[in-house]
């Protein structure tokens, strides 16, 4: 239980940082013009030293954190679905599922496989 309330309140908060910049547009001064953006070339240490973390976690989990910042607001439907249907488990929730449109298949965690 603690799992699943911890990667939910991580997904909440990668959906309103991925938002947030959206809501803040309309406030900028819009005479002002943006200066362009630099790619800043790392070397392969800075690289390692970045992504090194990532790699202390099982594979199933980073996979399925990707997925969710990938499509956020489609684990936020899942959640929503599974929510509607609190009486359905094991076997009979996967049924269900596979009759749902693609959105709320793609999501494991709407099948409540285990991370």
């Amino acid at each position: 239980m603690f799992l699943k309330q911890s990667l939910s309140l991580f997904l909440t908060c990668c959906l309103l940082l991925t938002t947030a910049p959206g809501a803040f547009a309309d406030q900028a001064d819009q005479a002002t013009e943006a200066p362009p953006v630099v790619n800043a070339q790392q070397s392969p240490a800075q690289l390692q030293q970045l992504v090194a973390p990532i790699a202390l976690y099982p594979d199933a989990l980073v996979a399925q954190v990707l997925a969710a910042a990938t499509y956020p607001d489609q684990i936020v439907e899942a959640d929503r679905w599974l929510q509607q249907h609190t009486d359905l488990k094991g076997e009979q929730l996967g049924q269900e599922v596979d009759k749902q449109p693609a959105p709320h298949r793609k999501t494991s965690a709407s099948r409540g496989k285990p991370l």
